[in-house]
């Protein structure tokens, strides 16, 4: 009878609980990871871009200090972004319950993937600067609602094993960002 009220007690990892993980992990942490990585391979063809982009609009290209000072610029905005969506969880957890944060964030992760695609077509590089602060937001928020989320939705005995999720697809995301950087892959002009 004691084993029984034991087994009772500890819950189990369901069929929705791991999707719940798998699906807030992915969703957030999987980003996050990718986007940290992401900007490294391709550096050289963005600062090129910068470049036609300036000599498309004055006619000369820019010297190397200020190219450098433009690209730093542009991937020091994704933790900048971070520590700003770091601020804005508990307001927002606070309005919108963890889900609904997390929900929240998706406009995040979507309005920067849409003004990054068009970025080429309008020849602009400020809406790469504007999307990598956008989701670097998305990167703070997700990195502290997810597993807040998590531990809540968690039974006590998987807290643990649920809490280190969110980890393992950020190190999944920094790895299919490197492997996509690959030359041969998508690291090219097109």
């Amino acid at each position: 009878m004691e084993q029984q009220d034991q087994s009772m007690k500890e819950g189990r990892l369901t069929l929705v609980l791991a999707l719940a993980t798998l699906i807030a992990a992915f969703g957030s942490s999987f980003q996050y990871g990718y986007n940290v990585a992401a900007v490294n391979s391709p550096a050289l063809l963005m600062q090129q871009f910068y470049n036609e982009t300036y000599y498309g609009r004055t006619g000369e290209f820019m010297e190397d200090f200020p190219l450098t000072l433009l690209w730093s610029v542009t991937v020091s905005m994704f933790p900048f972004g971070g520590f700003i969506g770091s601020l804005l969880v508990g307001p927002l957890v606070n309005k919108f319950g963890r889900k609904g944060a997390l929900l929240f964030n998706n406009i995040f992760s979507i309005v920067p993937a849409i003004l990054m695609g068009c970025s080429r077509v309008a020849t602009s590089f400020e809406l790469i600067i504007i999307s990598r602060l956008l989701v670097g937001i998305c990167a703070g928020v997700s990195s502290n609602v997810v597993p807040m989320y998590l531990g809540e939705l968690a039974p006590k005995n998987l807290r643990g094993a649920l809490g280190v999720v969110p980890q393992l697809f950020i190190t999944v995301g920094i790895l299919v960002a490197q492997i996509f950087g690959l030359r041969n892959l998508l690291a090219n002009v097109d």
